[in-house]
């Protein structure tokens, strides 16, 4: 079953997998989609177009909400980056441009959000804040290497992590460099990186090697690693244990999973593996009320006891179709594909309670068409993660479409059609 498309980058002398994602591709082994019995009335609120995946780049930036409780909670922002170097913020309510720029610059990783800015990274290796209510730019510190996931934010500080395999922390106020933690990094990795974790003043970490490290987040010791994957085989292909995905942490533990290895449990403390299981993901995974949610790589959606790492339940009804990491949205667990769909999982038993089309969302909200007018179809893969602030869910693909959803208590009466 074809999972990924591969091409191979060549990126401070290391040679990097980049999946492909912004173009049409053959998936005649994903699972079609059959109709469902809706449980779950999913009214999608708006959708605003913020620019498309360039040629050069295999998925979009992903979104970040500002958590900032000062600005009143009519006041909350979604922020998005594109990859050509277009930022812009709008209001989580109805969608509404608050702002908009363009850097005339591209950009790679972001955007992450603290404390009165923004922070983006750009394909020169530059870290870049600006002031997040208006855009302007307020301070650029040069980096190692290119930054592909969210810098994170952490009291005055910022966490990046950098393709090259180093983790830096810098004063977010100026972007000077405190300290950085380095480590060699194999031939052929995946093109990403996992989003580091700050927990009580660590800074947990995954790499390209399998190994998830622990580091003090005001000095930069090692405080312990933890091989998570070992790579097999006898190709640099088949040795592949990249830690990219998004991982968790909840009551002391932190929820990690490898790509061609394993997922989880890490004790906080001291490193020691509390139970793992075989596995292979690249999206990642999600953590709720001592249970753990995850996409494996071929797009089956598990759920798992956060205590023992036993199934509790698995749902086969997506493979091939690509799937995002799951997200929660009330009792439900939200995937996004690669054609553009978006589904809601019991969180109970894994059966789908709704699911919708982005084509038909976006077509509903921005355009009234005439009845004989050939429409084309649009190919709205969604490659980066959903996400869920206020009970509200924000789904992003590659043309661009950013759409809010929310869930409504009372279901409909009729079943649910695919397109």
């Amino acid at each position: 079953m074809k999972k990924v498309c591969l091409m191979p980058v060549v990126i401070a002398s290391s040679l990097l997998l980049a999946a492909c994602g912004s173009s049409p591709k053959n998936y005649s082994d994903a699972t079609p989609l059959h109709a469902i019995n809706t449980s779950v009335l999913v009214k999608a609120l708006w959708a605003q177009p913020t620019g498309e995946v360039p040629e050069y780049a295999h998925a979009q930036l992903p979104v970040v909400i500002d958590t900032d409780a000062s600005d009143g909670t009519e006041n909350k922002k979604i922020y998005v980056a594109s990859r050509k170097g277009d930022v812009a913020a709008y209001a989580t309510k109805k969608g509404d441009v608050l702002w908009q720029i363009s850097m005339d610059e591209a950009l790679t990783g972001g955007p992450g959000v603290g404390e009165g800015l923004l922070f983006v990274g750009t394909r020169e290796a530059e870290l870049v804040a600006l002031d997040k209510n208006t855009g302007a730019e307020r301070w650029r510190q040069r980096i190692s290497s290119e930054m592909l996931a969210t810098p994170v934010v952490a009291g005055d500080l910022l966490v990046v992590q950098t393709i090259d395999g180093r983790i830096s922390v810098h004063k977010m106020a100026t972007g000077k460099k405190l300290w950085s933690h380095e480590r060699s990094i194999p031939k052929l990795t995946l093109r990403g990186t996992g989003v580091p974790l700050v927990v009580n003043e660590t800074v947990l970490a995954g790499f390209s090697d399998g190994r998830l490290l622990s580091l003090s987040l005001a000095t930069g010791e090692l405080l312990w690693e933890t091989t998570i994957a070992v790579p097999h085989g006898r190709t640099d292909l088949e040795r592949l244990v990249d830690i990219d995905g998004l991982f968790r942490a909840a009551d002391g533990v932190v929820y990690v999973s490898s790509y061609q290895g394993r997922v989880a449990a890490v004790s906080i403390e001291d490193g020691n593996v509390l139970w793992a299981r075989d596995m292979s993901s690249y999206t990642g995974l999600t953590v709720s009320r001592e249970q753990v949610f995850i996409t494996d790589a071929t797009s089956r959606v598990w759920a798992l006891d956060g205590r023992t790492g036993a199934t509790l339940w698995r749902q086969d009804g997506l493979l091939g179709r690509e799937l995002s990491v799951p997200v929660m949205q009330g009792n439900t667990v939200v995937v996004a594909d690669f054609d553009g769909f978006v589904h809601w999982l019991s969180r109970d038993d894994g059966d789908f309670v709704a699911r919708k089309n982005l084509d038909k969302v976006w077509s509903t909200l921005r355009y009234v068409w005439d009845s004989d007018e050939s429409v084309e179809k649009v190919y709205r893969s969604i490659s980066v993660s959903p996400l869920v602030a206020a009970d509200t869910l924000y789904v992003r693909d590659n043309t661009g479409a950013l759409a809010a959803f929310a869930l409504l208590k009372q279901p409909p009466p009729q079943q649910a059609a695919i397109k």
